[in-house]
């Protein structure tokens, strides 16, 4: 019930309007439609945050009353609120759906038309024209629908990754896409109603091979994004004439009146996903019913079946004289699945190919990974012939030992070892870190994950139990400068993983001592011209700002000389030069290359002195460091009672939170007392300048915070990598921990805004965008979550 015809906008939302003149009463509507296609949220959660939203806007003073409830049988929240100037606002939230409702009726005072108006709301079914057969040519289905957007043809130029990396490759045909394996998708969106469907097409790859058809049995689990708590309202299976599946679910979840509608349709690789939001409460439109009973796959389309090997077609179209098919096998080598039959055949392709073929290199290197792919002993006998026969190229040799490594079985390292032996090649790559970060990027996936890079020695890390079997013939590799640094990781690594006694590589103690005297001489000169020069720069009247806080007073350690530390550790009461020698590193003025020794000492149940405990535990940069490691080494004890304090740990921890651009200064300011997931504790507030001349303050928040005033973080036995299915190897993915809301935010402390309430927005801002769907639900989050199926819309 309206005075008028409503005025109607869509500014993203559509917003109905109308007023009263005569009694100054004003009347709006809002209808916002919010898509997600992987959870379900409760409802009196996305109502409260409908409430959150409203209580936000400037105009709002007080909030008068709030009252849960169901609006003819919808969930629903009414609420009454005050502005500045005194007025009214009686609101009623109602959740359809993906459809949220905001009904606000606006007066000075409390009337029985804006009752009225509330309780007169009723939501209708949308009403449609008569749905037409529509041809979809890129996801390749038929469907009857009065809604369809109109099929542009638009290119998108986007780099696509080859392992060749050929920039002169001519666009691929469709053919090519789809034999290469092919994932799209699209929303079809009706703009009116706010309804959507969002659709999946893929193809497996030509050369695709899994034994595992699990996902094709008839199971009575219902799992989505691998979820089994689902509640399932919907569960239909059934097989059209073709021969092809479908599955058809509506779940739900609980505290919820939202539903996910899903039909999917699968054979031979090829598969098609129907997904859309709904409610328990209202049939499907006729729109999402015509989509979802008439939508139909495409007969054309043909698809390779997953679980039949591929290896006998690959051959043939790698040795086919169309210039088609053998470019399609040679671009997708990486893909195939070979076994020990495959290999004869493999062989034979590896021994022809010519330097005719385009990008030979790459071609004969990805076919030799493929031998290596096939862990026998026939298979790494092969490898050390073919590495031999490689003698000018080294890059392919290279190829052969990583193959050899990654087989990782005793005969394919002794193997390796009498081939290193024999004949090690030259290296043209640097041996830098990258073992160890290599490693630490197998311990995210599984433990047979590969990368293959070329750069054989760090493969050695992966199985050290199998390393040390031929270690003593590798030592020898000390005395040759290409391999010497990773020989010598490598060794550190052994030590520090206990596999290793003194008399393993005793007889290149004196090598390793002389060699660490000198890079310990090195550091003294270096550090005594750095604080030479810091001792010139403070004479200066004027020093230019720094803009990296922190950082310039850095110490970034001496990796070198931990790794002869190390090294050396082991004969400590042995030879009368070790420690004196790691005591000498101690009283280093680099307090990282301090720091690192000291735990190495700690490490192997040295000496060191009493004093270094309080003098790193005193300083904002290292306490929590030094609390996180005596953790992680059960030795807690150890760390000074006076620094274990929430404060001190707090300011430090912060710090911790940046590895470049810490912030000037931190001051604490507040706590708040916080519950979240079953554990109880404090939000702990500061104050933070990056830089000491800015004008603004920011908040700065640690927690969660057990209440004991002796313990600081909680543990979280579900702790896991962030990000598996999007990792990058340009990312180093930390591990998540859930009750971890330890942060330098973006929020600014205006002068003259109390506090207080700052801190609780604060708070109520960061326990919120814990829950699916208030990830995007504040604008000024620093970090947005991807705009993508799976992430809502």
């Amino acid at each position: 019930e309206l005075p008028h015809d409503p005025y109607i906008g869509n500014d993203g939302s559509w917003i109905y309007d109308a007023a009263d003149k005569a009694t100054g009463t004003s009347f709006r509507i809002i209808r916002s439609d919010i898509h997600n296609y992987s959870f379900v949220e409760e409802d009196t959660f996305d109502l409260g945050l409908m409430d959150e939203s409203f209580m936000s806007s400037e105009f709002i003073d007080t909030q008068l009353s709030r009252k849960q409830t169901h609006y003819k049988g919808y969930p629903a929240l009414d609420c009454k609120y005050k502005d500045k100037d005194g007025q009214l606002y009686m609101t009623r939230f109602i959740i359809q759906g993906p459809h949220y409702y905001t009904l606000v009726a606006h007066s000075k005072q409390e009337t029985a038309a804006m009752s009225s108006f509330l309780n007169s709301f009723e939501i209708k079914p949308f009403v449609y024209r008569e749905a037409r057969l529509q041809k979809d040519t890129s996801l390749y289905f038929t469907v009857n629908t009065p809604v369809f957007p109109e099929e542009k043809k638009i290119k998108l130029d986007m780099p696509r990754y080859s392992r060749f990396g050929d920039e002169e490759e001519e666009d691929e045909s469709e053919e090519d896409q789809l034999q290469g394996g092919t994932f799209r998708n699209k929303i079809i969106t009706n703009d009116t109603t706010g309804e959507k469907i969002y659709i999946i097409f893929s193809r497996s790859p030509r050369y695709y091979y899994t034994k595992d058809s699990s996902g094709l049995s008839g199971d009575k689990t219902v799992s989505y994004m691998g979820d089994t708590t689902w509640i399932v309202r919907l569960k239909k299976k059934a097989e059209l004439p073709n021969k092809m599946k479908v599955w058809e679910t509506i779940i739900s979840d609980t505290g919820s009146s939202r539903t996910l509608w899903n039909k999917t349709f699968y054979m031979d690789g090829i598969g098609f996903s129907l997904l859309t939001q709904m409610d328990t409460l209202s049939q499907p439109s006729s729109f999402l019913k015509n989509f979802f009973d008439t939508f139909m796959p495409v007969d054309t389309l043909k698809g390779m079946n997953p679980f039949v090997k591929k290896s006998k077609l690959f051959f043939e179209d790698y040795l086919s004289k169309d210039s088609v098919l053998h470019k399609r096998a040679v671009k997708h080598i990486s893909e195939i699945v070979l076994d020990s039959a495959d290999l004869p055949q493999l062989k034979q392709l590896i021994a022809e190919i010519s330097w005719e073929e385009k990008n030979y290199l790459d071609t004969k290197e990805a076919l030799i990974r493929k031998a290596g792919d096939i862990k026998t002993t026939v298979s790494a006998r092969y490898l050390k012939e073919l590495y031999y026969a490689l003698d000018d190229t080294v890059e392919l040799q290279y190829a052969v030992l990583e193959s050899l490594l990654q087989q990782k079985t005793p005969f394919a390292y002794t193997t390796f070892r009498d081939i290193i032996n024999n004949e090690p090649p030259v290296l043209d790559f640097s041996n830098n870190d990258y073992g160890s970060y290599r490693r630490r990027l197998s311990s995210i996936y599984d433990e047979d994950y590969q990368y293959d890079d070329g750069k054989f020695l760090d493969e050695l890390s992966d199985s050290l139990k199998l390393t040390k079997t031929i270690l003593s013939d590798l030592l020898p590799l000390l005395n040759l400068d290409d391999y010497k640094t990773a020989i010598m990781s490598l060794l550190g690594e052994m030590v520090d993983s206990n596999l290793l006694k003194p008399q393993d590589y005793e007889a290149y103690l004196g090598k390793f001592l002389i060699e660490a005297k000198q890079t310990l001489k090195k550091q003294s000169i270096a550090e005594k011209r750095k604080a030479i020069e810091k001792a010139e720069e403070s004479k200066t009247v004027t020093k230019a700002v720094s803009y990296s806080g922190r950082d310039e007073d850095n110490d970034y350690g001496n990796a070198d000389l931990s790794l002869y530390a190390t090294l050396l550790m082991p004969f400590w009461e042995i030879n009368p030069a070790v420690q004196p020698l790691i005591q000498q590193m101690l009283r280093s003025s680099d307090k990282r290359l301090k720091y690192n020794t000291m735990m190495l000492l700690l490490d192997k149940k040295k000496a060191y002195p009493d004093t270094l405990m309080k003098y790193f535990a005193a300083m904002d940069e290292y306490r929590y460091e030094l609390y996180t490691d005596l953790k992680g080494k059960k030795q807690l004890d150890k760390f000074p009672v006076q620094y274990n304090t929430h404060i001190d740990l707090g300011k430090s921890a912060l710090l911790n939170s940046k590895s470049y651009g810490k912030p000037d200064t931190i001051v604490f300011a507040e706590r708040l007392p916080t519950a979240y997931k079953g554990k109880t504790g404090f939000i702990y507030f500061f104050r933070y300048k990056e830089k000491k001349d800015d004008l603004n303050w920011k908040l700065a928040t640690v927690g969660l915070v057990p209440e004991n005033p002796k313990e600081f973080e909680y543990e979280d036995s579900t702790s896991q990598v962030l990000s598996k299915r999007f990792y990058s190897p340009l990312l180093n993915m930390p591990r998540y921990n859930k009750f971890d809301f330890t942060s330098l935010t973006d929020t600014k402390i205006k002068e003259g805004d109390s506090l207080q309430d700052l801190l609780k927005k604060e708070l109520k801002k960061m326990l919120y965008s814990r829950r699916k769907s208030a990830k995007q639900f504040y604008e000024d989050e620093k970090e947005r979550t991807m705009a993508m199926p799976g992430y809502g819309e």
